[in-house]
């Protein structure tokens, strides 16, 4: 939501304190002012003789950089000026909020349907508030809609089964369409894989790092294999994906339906990377699958002499206590 402010240069005063307001609510803004005829010593018939020209100009110069979404006035402009900005008002089909008692007068009766008289700095910042809500997602229906258009014009179903296509697939073009549209980057396959897992399981990076990007929860786990795409990635040796997971933060300790971790797996498989990311992410070595083995007795049992090293490097398992 962009806001242009217009005021006069003789209440550059009450400018700033708007303008103190609006950046503590963080509204984006930019000002347009006017000499008064007391500062320039003319009439307001001279001053804004072509008070169309000279609005027109200068709003029209601003817009090149910045396209308001909205317009407050802040001075008692002459009739010429609001009548000029009742026509902005009415092809907008909003009202221009018009704020203080001063500026608030000058409105013409004749237009009064195109301004909207705000009295108090409270009402100016509850008016703005739900403009930026409205605005923001009335940007987002927009957006979605125009992602949801360019999905059908490349011949692509909008629904659950082509996202997860598209995710198994690494076309990541698509999947931001899917994801601007409304899907959520958390989605589950008709299996019950989330997005992330399936991405981890097919190897494809982007679309892992798309999903990361958006948003999608790292620790989610699969209905068939009950893992997480970290668990995934290692049992696929997608070690690039691996790493970008343990990066993001996902959760080294989750095990899969059948008790094992992610560095479980990969001692397993002799990934002696991955053994060293998982364990610098803080994995704990001693917890044991469904057999009741660990990844520091996988460690020993396969004799891996870098794996071990990793091993001989960490405090010994604790003992549990026989009374």
């Amino acid at each position: 939501m962009n806001i242009f402010m217009f005021y006069l240069e003789g209440e550059k005063a009450k400018a700033g304190a708007v303008r103190s307001l609006f950046n503590k609510k963080d509204f984006t803004f930019k000002t347009l002012n006017f000499v008064s005829p007391d500062e320039s010593g003319r009439s307001y018939e001279v001053q804004f003789a072509s008070c169309f020209s000279i609005v027109a100009s200068r709003y029209e110069d601003l817009r090149q950089e910045f396209i308001p979404s909205h317009i407050l006035i802040l001075s008692k402009f002459p009739k010429s000026c609001f009548d000029f900005l009742a026509g902005y008002s009415c092809a907008s089909a909003n009202p221009f909020p018009v704020f203080g008692e001063d500026a608030i007068s000058g409105i013409p009766n004749a237009f009064s349907h195109s301004f909207l008289p705000i009295k108090t700095d409270e009402d100016l910042i509850r008016y703005f508030k739900a403009q930026k809500e409205a605005y923001i997602k009335s940007e987002y229906e927009r957006e979605s809609e125009k992602a949801r258009s360019t999905l059908l014009k490349l011949g692509i179903s909008v629904n659950v089964e082509s996202l997860v296509k598209c995710a198994a697939e690494g076309h990541i073009h698509e999947m931001s369409l899917f994801l601007a549209s409304g899907f959520s980057p958390d989605t589950l396959s008709s299996d019950g894989i989330p997005l992330l897992s399936i991405a981890a399981r097919k190897g494809n990076r982007e679309a892992l790092r798309l999903l990361i990007h958006s948003g999608a929860q790292l620790n989610l786990l699969s209905y068939d294999r009950g893992s997480s795409a970290l668990i995934d990635s290692v049992m696929g040796k997608h070690k690039t994906i691996a790493k970008d997971l343990i990066k993001a933060g996902a959760d080294v300790n989750i095990c899969s339906k059948d008790g094992q971790s992610a560095l479980i797996i990969a001692v397993g498989a002799g990934d002696e990377a991955t053994v060293e990311h998982l364990l610098n992410a803080g994995a704990n070595p001693d917890v044991t699958d469904n057999l009741g083995v660990s990844a520091r007795k996988y460690a020993t049992l396969f004799h891996n002499k870098t794996i071990l090293g990793f091993f001989e490097a960490l405090p010994p398992p604790i003992e549990e206590f026989k009374g």
